[in-house]
């Protein structure tokens, strides 16, 4: 007597993102870049953050992040987290979105168009190839693993914001071999961007939004530096506009989560 048997399908297991794989990936990926980057720059003579040819470009962001990209998406197929990762599922109010809007008009007010017409098309458009790589890499491993790491570690949404900002601003503080003790600043300032692409992601409930939103934000900013010796002072306008929506942000973070019924 034969015993029917059937077999169900089952879905891809995915592996369980805890914070501490979120930390040993920081680690290996700024590792990886800041290596990469210190053996390309060697015997270069350059201003850190002033991206004056398509060679320091190359070698100061598309190499290094490039694998540092790698390196990301390679441990994030292994743990199988696509769709938790890219989809966010803890929503804010709709007036959030005005942050994106705001993002956006500033990128566009403080781009330096003039200094990127005397480098060149083929420059602008490295450039912000460049800056997207930095978006999609860094927001994939901070806004990403790192948001589902501290949720899945039993986090509030408020620590899981403020652990994954804290660390997206220490980890530039690594670049106080390249910059010196004015890295100190970079810290300050990508600590509040990194909030405000947190609150991005949030808002959308993409993560492709927050590096969108990233890359861009790198690219007008950097834009204002292509020329050292005379540097565009709307670089300043950026750092106001932080200041404006973590201002904001502060004053109605109690109308920040929709109502529940």
């Amino acid at each position: 007597m034969s015993q029917a048997t059937t077999s169900t399908p089952t879905a891809t297991p995915t592996r369980r993102l805890a914070v501490w794989h979120f930390l040993v990936l920081t680690v290996a990926y700024l590792a990886l870049v800041q290596g990469t980057s210190a053996v390309l720059m060697a015997g270069q003579v350059f201003e850190y953050a002033a991206p004056t040819s398509i060679d320091y470009v190359v070698r100061a962001l598309v190499v290094p992040v490039g694998l540092g990209i790698v390196l990301v998406v390679g441990v994030v197929a292994y743990l199988g987290t696509w769709q938790q990762i890219f989809v966010d599922r803890v929503p804010l109010r709709r007036w959030v979105g005005w942050i994106v809007v705001a993002l956006l008009v500033t990128v566009v007010a403080i781009t330096n168009y003039s200094g990127l017409g005397e480098k060149g098309l083929a420059f602008a458009l490295l450039l912000l190839i460049a800056t997207l790589m930095v978006g999609f890499g860094e927001e994939l491993l901070f806004r990403g693993v790192g948001v589902q790491a501290f949720r899945n570690g039993g986090f509030s949404e408020f620590r899981v914001g403020l652990w994954t900002t804290v660390l997206f601003g220490v980890a530039h503080g690594t670049n106080i071999f390249s910059a010196g003790p004015s890295v100190l600043i970079q810290v300050v300032l990508t600590t509040a961007t990194g909030f405000v692409f947190y609150l991005v992601l949030r808002s959308t409930g993409a993560l492709v939004m927050a590096m969108a939103a990233h890359g861009l934000w790198d690219f007008s900013v950097l834009s204002t530096q292509v020329n050292p010796e005379d540097p565009s002072p709307l670089a300043n306008v950026a750092a106001v506009v932080l200041g404006i929506i973590l201002l904001t942000v502060l004053v109605l973070r109690k109308r920040l989560s929709p109502a529940t019924s």
